[in-house]
Formats: C-alpha cells, sequence, structure tokens
C-alpha cells in the first residue's frame, strides 16, 4: 500500500520564499510522515544509486525540470508515497489514500491541457504534479521504459512530462491497476473552466498553483496586443501584394468529392508505388533492389515514375533498367513531365526557391495522379528515390494502422532526429504579426525545427499521432482520396504547398493524416 513518505524536489535546500507556504503545509498536515527533500545532487547520487542505466540519459538532458520529471518517477517506484510539486498546496491530509494499492493519478484540467492532449492524439493529459503510489509498482518501469525511448524529444512535455505519462498510462498492459481520477482530486480547474467530470467523488487533497511549470497565462498588456495587431496588418498587407496568386480555401475543398471521402478504407492490396525522379542516377539500381525486397506479391504491384528536367540521364537510365523487371510486375509506368524549374542542388532548402521547388514538385506529383493511378488502384504509396532503407514489411506496418494516410518516421540514423521536417503536428500558434512575419511569397516558412511543429522524433513513446501536415519520403494514401481530387497544392492553401497543403487539406475535409514515430525508414544521407 501506499507509504506515509512525501516527497519534494528543488534545485537546493534553500527553497524560494513563495514557495515556503505550500511547503509547510504538507508537512503541517502530515505530522506523522516521512517528510523528503531532494536537491539536484540528491536526486543525481540516487539515480546513479538504484538507476544506473538510467544515469547517462538523466545527466544527459538539457534543464533541470526533464530531472526532475524523471526522478519523481523512479522515487515513486523505488520508495512509494507521495510526490507533490513545490507550487501545488495540501489542502487535505492523504491519509485516506494509504490503503490504496494502485497507482493514484488524476488529469490535467483546463482547455490548454486539452488542446495540448488532443494536439498529440491524447484524449486527455495525467497530471504529474502531485501522485501516489505503492512501492515497487510495475507501471513506473514501463515510465522509465518510455523515458529511454522520448529522451531526445525536444519539448520537455514529450520527453518526461505529461504527455509521457499520458501515453505511458494509455499504453500500460494493467490500466486496472491505476486510478485515474478528475482534476479535482489533486489539481481542481478554475470555476470558469469546470467541466462536468470535475468531480467524482473522491474529494480535492491538493491544488496546483502553476507556479513553476510548463503552462503559463499569456503575457503582454494592451500596448503589446495593439503593436501586435498592426504589425499582423502590415505583414498581411505584404503577404497580399506580394506574396502571389493563392487559392481558394472553400473552393479547394469543395473541389474534393464527397463520396470518396465518405468510402470505407480499401481493403484490397493493389498498390501504386508512384516515384517523382529528378538528377537521380545514382540511386535508381539500388532503389529498385529495396522494392523489389518487399513482402508484396509483385503481380500486385504497378511501378510508376515521373521524371522531369533531369540532365543526368535519369530517364534513359530508367529504361534500361526497367526493362527486364516487366514481366514481374502489374505494370510498370514510365511518365515524363518537365515543371520547368531551375535551382542549385546546394540551395534547395533556401527560402527564395521554395515556392518554385515544392510547387514543381506538387505538378510533378499530380501528373502521376493523373496518369499514374487506375480506378483499380487500392493505394498509393509515394516514395523518394533517395530513401535508401525500408523494412519489408513497410506496407503491411503502414496499413495496420488502419488510416487513409499514414507515413513512418523518416531519419537519417536509427534512433535519429526525423529528416522528413513536412511530418509534423502543430501546436495551437495564434496567427499573431510572428506567424505572419514568417510568410515568405506567399508560403509559411519558419525557421527549422520551430516550437510550434511537433515532428515524429519528439514522439516516440507514442504509436501513433495525428498530423497536420504530411511530407512525401514515403507517403500511403488510398487511392481513392486521389480519384475523389485530394492533390497536392501547386498555390498555396493556408500558406502551405505540395505534401503540406495536402495534409491541411485532407485535415480539413475530414481526413486525418496518422504519423507512426516508431516505425523508421532511412534517407541518403545529403
Amino acid at each position: 500500500m501506499i507509504p506515509k513518505i512525501i516527497h519534494q524536489t528543488w534545485k537546493s535546500a534553500d527553497v524560494p520564499e513563495a514557495f515556503r507556504a505550500w511547503q509547510a503545509g504538507w508537512r503541517a498536515r502530515h505530522p506523522d510522515w516521512d517528510y523528503r527533500l531532494w536537491t539536484d545532487r540528491d536526486l543525481l547520487v540516487f539515480v546513479a544509486a538504484h538507476y544506473p542505466e538510467h544515469l547517462a540519459s538523466f545527466t544527459a538532458y538539457r534543464n533541470g525540470v526533464e530531472r526532475a520529471d524523471a526522478a519523481r518517477y523512479m522515487l515513486l517506484e523505488h520508495f512509494g508515497g507521495v510526490y507533490a510539486d513545490l507550487d501545488a498546496e495540501c489542502l487535505a491530509a492523504f491519509d485516506p489514500l494509504l490503503t490504496e494499492r494502485r497507482v493514484v493519478l488524476c488529469r490535467e484540467p483546463g482547455e490548454k491541457a486539452r488542446e495540448i492532449g488532443s494536439s498529440r492524439g491524447l484524449p486527455f493529459l495525467v497530471f504529474n504534479g502531485v501522485m501516489a503510489s505503492p512501492p515497487g509498482h510495475p507501471f513506473w518501469r514501463h515510465v522509465r521504459s518510455r523515458l529511454e525511448v522520448a529522451r531526445n524529444a525536444p519539448d520537455v512535455l514529450d520527453s518526461t512530462g505529461p504527455c509521457l505519462l499520458t501515453g505511458a498510462y494509455l499504453s500500460f498492459a494493467a490500466p486496472d491497476t491505476i486510478r485515474l481520477a478528475a482534476a479535482n482530486l489533486f489539481s481542481p480547474a478554475a470555476p470558469a473552466e469546470a467541466t462536468p467530470d470535475d468531480d467524482d467523488g473522491g474529494g480535492t487533497f491538493a491544488r496546483h498553483h502553476w507556479a513553476g511549470t510548463w503552462w503559463r497565462p499569456p503575457r503582454g498588456g494592451r500596448w503589446h496586443r495593439a503593436r501586435s495587431a498592426v504589425l499582423a496588418r502590415l505583414y498581411r498587407a505584404r503577404i497580399a501584394l506580394f506574396g502571389g496568386a493563392r487559392l481558394d480555401p472553400s473552393a479547394t475543398r469543395a473541389a474534393v468529392s464527397r463520396e470518396a471521402l465518405a468510402r470505407p478504407l480499401p481493403e484490397g492490396d493493389r498498390i501504386a508505388i508512384l516515384v517523382p525522379v529528378r538528377n537521380a542516377v545514382e540511386h535508381l539500381a539500388r532503389f529498385l533492389d529495396e522494392i523489389a525486397a518487399l513482402d508484396l506479391p509483385k503481380d500486385k504491384v504497378k511501378l510508376a515514375f515521373c521524371e522531369g528536367d533531369s540532365t543526368d540521364g535519369t530517364y534513359e537510365a530508367l529504361e534500361r533498367l526497367v526493362a527486364p523487371l516487366r514481366p514481374h510486375y502489374r505494370d510498370i509506368l514510365l511518365l515524363r513531365h518537365s515543371v520547368g524549374t531551375r535551382f542549385r542542388h546546394d540551395r534547395r532548402w533556401h527560402p527564395s526557391v521554395q515556392r518554385a521547388r515544392r510547387a514543381g514538385l506538387a505538378r510533378a506529383r499530380n501528373h502521376l495522379v493523373d496518369h499514374g493511378l487506375a480506378e483499380d488502384d487500392d493505394w498509393a504509396l509515394w516514395i523518394d528515390v533517395d530513401v535508401w532503407r525500408f523494412p519489408p514489411d513497410i506496407v503491411a506496418t503502414l496499413r495496420a494502422a488502419r488510416a487513409r494516410i499514414v507515413v513512418p518516421n523518416c531519419v537519417l540514423t536509427p534512433g535519429g532526429p526525423s529528416f522528413d521536417l513536412n511530418n509534423f503536428l502543430t501546436r495551437p500558434e495564434p496567427r499573431d504579426h510572428r506567424y505572419y512575419r514568417a510568410v515568405r511569397q506567399g508560403i509559411y516558412q519558419p525557421p527549422a525545427n520551430t516550437w510550434s511543429r511537433v515532428h515524429l522524433s519528439a514522439l516516440r513513446d507514442l504509436d501513433r499521432v495525428p498530423l497536420d501536415s504530411v511530407g512525401g519520403t514515403m507517403l500511403l494514401v488510398d487511392a481513392a482520396l486521389h480519384r475523389g481530387g485530394l492533390r497536392f497544392p501547386e498555390l498555396p492553401y493556408d500558406h502551405l504547398l505540395e505534401t503540406e497543403g495536402f495534409g491541411r487539406l485532407a485535415r480539413d475535409v475530414g481526413v486525418t493524416p496518422i504519423g507512426l514515430p516508431g516505425v523508421e525508414i532511412l534517407h541518403v544521407p545529403w
């Protein structure tokens, strides 16, 4: 059962004045409990002594919040008891919980928590600021395994915080050994944010004051808001004048067939592998070898290549390489379509060429949709020719997600950061002056790894996540969607082009792309 121990942590033994009254309240309401304040040095010694297999990851965390998060799970596993953040106020003695043999948790309160959870495909967030547990509970071993998987996530929420804890709860094999209460148990919502499940009859033992956590209320007064509004209008005016042509969002959504959107998931296994290529001679032979190694009956597979604007003889090389393969596949199509873009390969990521480059790619992909797909194709599998390794059963794995649009995690090295940064979900982001300032040539071009975009490598502790955008390094699409008009925008759609615009358009018409963070394919390092 839960022992009489209260754990709190701080950088040193010198607790700031702002937290001392709350700290004293925990002691006052539990006079016969063992109270332990763990400093950063204490936690380091504790992890080294009891969890040495996690010491390298623990010391490699970028900030103290991650170490405090990870350590609290280990403290509860090793000692049991109650963990409480220093900005949590104790409202009642925890003695009624002492007979619990389960881990006792509650949900995060408030709309902000619900937004962050839903953006990651989580139905809620589990609060990690106050928790209670018997010692040795297997849930914490499961949490530790997820910590290792998520150790490189750039956001504390995903590496050690509430999103990681929620994913661990949802994937734990014995959920009946955990009591997950409503927020009122340890962290009641403000009255204005109260929801029907905020009272489950368990009483309220603690209140969280949000004084040292991941959430902050919006900053800036009236002057800040007025300045931001003026700048936003100026940036929007610049976009209108110099951003170029763009799609009408309503008309673009209306062009997608309602009938195609309402179709069930295809059960057939006729695959059209669609590959846009340009200056790809060095990749073709090995790429075809990888395709041949797929666990797919070749009489169900059609290969369709679209070459354009190459200067290295890519099309002629393709003709030679596929000639002996034609008897083995359902069909092989070689298409040519010039999109007319010219840019230096070493400048392909520069903001000044993105509109022309991505629009050209969209035209090549749509040419494949128009001329490479047939009515009897069940699935379209997009693969970039410079993806050099993927599991033979990758198609079965993607189809097992039971979604109409699915992507794996494209990386350069196993376990490394995502390479295909067009696969992302977005954090709630205001369309203020900072957003419009990053719209160049009519498309949104924030800095790489911007805080508002969460990539698959940051979410490895989750099996699947809903995405707001997809990349094309590997992309499985229900072919009926393409035939029904779900195409790759060649002009900006909501400031996005090509695969990014495709993913956003899909979500807007009711088809949520799914990303599989733990399913990796390897891209050629450039």
